[in-house]
């Protein structure tokens, strides 16, 4: 082997928060699998722009790595514990154990494959390289040892190897999309043995015994980050984006989805079915079947529901539709567009981009009671928190439920820029364009929740024992006991 020219004699150290002092996760985005390696103990892969670690026994997500440049080629170093990811300009050298990266320029822009020795690792281009471990000096070479542990992108010739995999794609269940016919190909191959490792373009990673030729599926994030309403059923939560509707159940920690093929602008279950806002339509869907209920001269914006009714905030206005029937009645506000509805025992809130409005059940009659706009509606220790239009934060106080009084004031509180709330029954949980806060009523204190990434979040839900927050990067979840 003879070294003809050194390319680059330096490296650059980039140190990520610390991976044992965040209590974060993040939750990728169901991707595409451009690239599979193992150890003895975690399953590594590339999808898109993150590195995913699972846990090689019960394949449960255990670490999410997200870089900023584009990532493709995976390889294992075993004699280092740690992994090497091609970008289009470095390569990058990642210590499982600390969870540090070191980038090391690579001359070349595709690199077709990594070849991993006890010294060495050899990238394979246009040209041969090798790189010095230690001192990450790379040469170029005129050919490679033998005996080295090769990671390559995947060939056609390398799908073809296994026959059981025939016919090389997969398809959506019909009961789980409207398009079960798109077929999601192989992206990566990873022989392990006995387990083969598969993935693939939006259908996750599969997981095949080489003998029995059992398959289990693993699924670990929302079909896309491009998420535009968000909604919390029970224990679940349904994340509503162009591609369909994400389903992530807490109870299980697992995901499922219901692929669609028209953007839906909201939904209600209803008897198990979901009942849908697509255009200026609703219709229930019942597995890939879509049956229509009504159809209204403006768009639909809002959907919600009681034991009675199912209420539809449009860009004109309310209605409402008896349960099991078709017919919808003009309700409350008309000509404003409706962006929340929330149904309480005895009344209905309103939030219309320009007021809030209560419809009193016992009497029969609506009031105005705020003359700002209002798109999100929550209920804390019998006080009513809105989140206005324009980003603001309202603290409405209502009369005790026994009492026949109109309702008496609301407070402007003094926080701006949030784009969303929820509570745990404790304190109102904020996401806002610089991280994640929270609103203690007792002692009147707006406090942030420094053990999140200090980002613009979209949205925000608590599910169960969990904070999930929605950023246009990805799905965050923190345990509320690491709040503070």
């Amino acid at each position: 082997m003879i070294n003809l020219f050194t390319y680059i004699i330096f490296a650059v150290d980039i140190f990520p928060q610390n991976i044992f002092l965040d209590h974060y996760e993040v939750i990728p985005p169901l991707g595409t699998i451009k690239s599979i390696a193992t150890s003895t103990i975690y399953l590594f892969a590339v999808s898109d722009n993150y590195l995913l670690i699972f846990d090689k026994q019960n394949l449960s997500l255990k670490r999410t790595v997200y870089f900023d440049q584009s990532i493709d080629l995976l390889a294992y170093d075993q004699g280092y514990d740690e992994l090497w990811i091609t970008s289009p300009s470095v390569i990058i050298r990642y210590n499982i154990s600390l969870g540090s990266n070191r980038e090391y320029p690579i001359p070349e822009y595709f690199i077709n494959g990594i070849g991993v020795g006890n010294e060495y690792i050899y990238l394979e281009a246009s040209k041969k390289y090798l790189l010095n471990k230690r001192s990450g000096e790379i040469k170029l070479v005129n050919s490679f040892p033998d005996n080295l542990r090769w990671y390559r992108r995947i060939t056609e010739g390398d799908i073809k190897k296994y026959p059981f995999l025939t016919p090389y794609y997969y398809v959506d269940d019909p009961q789980e999309s409207q398009t079960p016919f798109n077929r999601y190909g192989i992206t990566a191959i990873n022989d392990d043995g006995v387990e083969l490792y598969i993935g693939t373009g939006g259908f996750g990673i599969l997981k095949y015994n080489k003998i029995s030729w059992q398959k289990l599926r693993i699924v670990y994030g929302p079909l896309d980050t491009k998420i535009r309403r968000v909604k919390k059923v029970g224990d679940s939560v349904y994340l509503i984006s162009s591609k369909g509707i994400s389903i992530y159940q807490k109870k299980d920690d697992n995901w499922r989805y219901l692929r669609l093929t028209n953007e839906i602008g909201d939904f209600i279950l209803q008897d198990s079915n979901f009942v849908v806002g697509i255009g200026n339509q609703i219709s229930q869907l019942s597995g890939s079947f879509i049956f229509p209920i009504n159809e209204f001269k403006a768009g639909v914006l809002y959907l919600s529901a009681d034991n009675l009714y199912i209420y539809v905030g449009t860009n004109s206005g309310l209605f409402k539709i008896y349960r099991g029937s078709r017919e919808a009645i003009q309700f409350g506000p008309d000509r404003y567009a409706v962006y929340a509805v929330y149904p309480t025992e005895n009344s209905i809130y309103v939030g219309t981009e320009f007021s809030f409005y209560k419809y009193d059940a016992r009497k029969y009659t609506w009031s105005e009671l705020i003359n700002r706009g209002i798109k999100k509606i929550v209920e804390l220790k019998d006080e009513f928190y809105l989140l206005s239009v324009d980003n603001q934060l309202i603290k409405y106080q209502a009369m005790p439920k026994d009492s026949l009084k109109s309702d008496t004031n609301w407070i402007l509180l003094p926080y701006f820029n949030i784009y969303d709330i929820d509570t745990d029954k404790e304190v109102l949980y904020c996401a806002s364009y610089a991280g994640i806060y929270y609103y203690n009523p007792t002692d009147g204190f707006y406090k942030m929740v420094y053990n999140l990434p200090r980002i613009k979040y979209n949205y925000i839900f608590v599910i169960e024992d969990n904070i999930l927050t929605v950023s246009d990067r990805g799905v965050y979840r923190l345990p509320i006991k690491y709040r503070d």
